[in-house]
């Protein structure tokens, strides 16, 4: 039951030596109240009413006023349900927005300011890519949302206003085609499917309800092939280098297919070798990994050999990124005639080659020129996805995997190939 009644407020007085005269309303035992502006000397209050005031007939008549809107107000909201489960407080509230439409006003404009907040794209693209842990991916989502940023710029608008319904399938279309002006359709797509992700994350946690990508679907892009046979391989790997940075460029790259193509940050960040293995969690799954280190990978690790990680890469540059991207373009000039410190006559070997192609190199080949099946690629390559719980199973594919890396090696670096039952 809520209650309304005038309450004259003794607790402080003013300077005058009034006080004010409030609406009390009572809930459920606790109590919430309002001024009315009518400030009164005690001796002009008595039994509920203005005495000895001047304009005591008028100030009765405002305050019997007030006290029945708000009687009112509550028969009103008590019919439509709204103070069920409500404070004293938050009734109070609900009562002077029944009869103050200023009060109506700002509680509504509270309202809108805080659906735009929770319905806009920017704000959530932000708290988005916070939730990742991973500076990489961080990074690509960043990248993502600058890109959406400059998309709506180009045309007129700011990305702060572009709320979650804003987001249509016309919406993602411009989008596209914007960013087709300066990237090809891979990079395309996968600024889509990031937008795609932030969109799901939204539906999830009940933001919007808008999902565009039930009528807009994301184009896949034709990636471009970057393994390399056997032969093209062994040319890179004999020819005689210009000693120093083409010469490291060879090495790193030859370890990295050896090692079956590990990732660049994990091939930066091992710590040793235990048991003639290399074991350690990829960075992109987490996921326990181990290789058999062979002799053509030991004598590489060798020579680069660090004091606090397994080569000296982090000792001799900070940036493993730099060291990669300078190593990548060195590697793309093996084969050229230096003519002086500027330029370069002759053919490279693998003009296009990136360090990627490492992996997949060691996968092509391993298929497609020695019938290595797919499983045991798939368990080589970390992806293999049969149950592993037991030891048995973790050691019977081990040993897989360790075999057809040999087998791998032994025909890329010496032609050797032998006769094996597919698995």
């Amino acid at each position: 039951m809520t209650k309304a009644s005038i309450y004259y407020d003794t607790r402080r007085a003013n300077k005058d030596g009034s006080f004010p005269l409030r609406i009390m309303i009572a809930k459920n035992g606790k109590r919430a109240s309002m001024v009315l502006g009518i400030n009164l000397l005690p001796e002009q209050w008595e039994n509920g009413t203005v005495v000895k005031h001047k304009d005591a007939k008028l100030l009765n008549t405002v305050i019997s006023g007030k006290l029945a809107q708000v009687n009112k107000a509550i028969i009103q909201l008590d019919l439509t349900g709204k103070l069920a489960g409500k404070s004293a407080k938050e009734a109070l509230d609900l009562i002077r927005e029944t009869f103050d439409p200023e009060i109506a006003e700002k509680k509504a404009e509270e309202e809108r300011l805080k659906q735009a907040e929770l319905n806009n794209l920017a704000g959530f693209f932000q708290e988005f890519i916070g939730t990742k842990d991973k500076e990489g991916t961080k990074k690509l989502y960043q990248d993502t949302y600058n890109k959406l940023e400059a998309f709506c710029v180009a045309s007129g608008r700011q990305f702060s206003d572009i709320s979650f319904d804003d987001v249509t399938p016309q919406f993602l279309r411009d989008f596209e085609q914007f960013c087709l002006t300066t990237q090809k359709q891979n990079t395309a797509s996968r600024h889509l499917r990031d937008i795609r992700a932030v969109m799901n994350a939204a539906v999830d946690e009940e933001r919007t309800k808008n999902y565009p990508f039930r009528k807009f679907k994301i184009k896949q892009g034709q990636s471009r092939d970057k393994s390399y046979t056997a032969k093209e391989l062994r040319d890179l790997f004999t020819f005689n280098c210009y000693p120093g940075g083409e010469q490291e460029a060879v090495d790193i790259f030859k370890l990295m297919f050896c090692l079956i193509g590990i990732n660049n940050l994990d091939l930066v960040t091992l710590t040793g070798i235990k048991r003639g293995r290399i074991e350690y969690p990829r960075s992109k799954t987490d996921k326990p990994y181990s290789i058999k280190v062979e002799p053509e990978a030991l004598e590489i690790i060798n020579k680069y050999k660090g004091k606090t990680h397994l080569l000296n890469i982090l000792e001799r540059v900070p940036n493993y990124k730099t060291y990669y991207n300078r190593l990548g373009k060195t590697l793309r000039k093996v084969g050229l005639t230096r003519v002086d410190g500027k330029t370069s006559t002759g053919k490279a070997i693998l003009p296009d080659v990136c360090l990627s192609a490492a992996r997949t190199s060691w996968a092509t080949i391993a298929q497609a020129e020695l019938g290595i099946g797919r499983e045991t690629i798939a368990a080589a390559l970390g992806h293999h996805t049969v149950d592993v719980t037991t030891t048995y199973l973790r050691t019977d594919w081990r040993k897989k995997v360790d075999e057809a890396n040999r087998e791998v090696l032994d025909w890329v670096f010496y032609e050797k190939r032998k006769k094996r039952t597919r698995t």
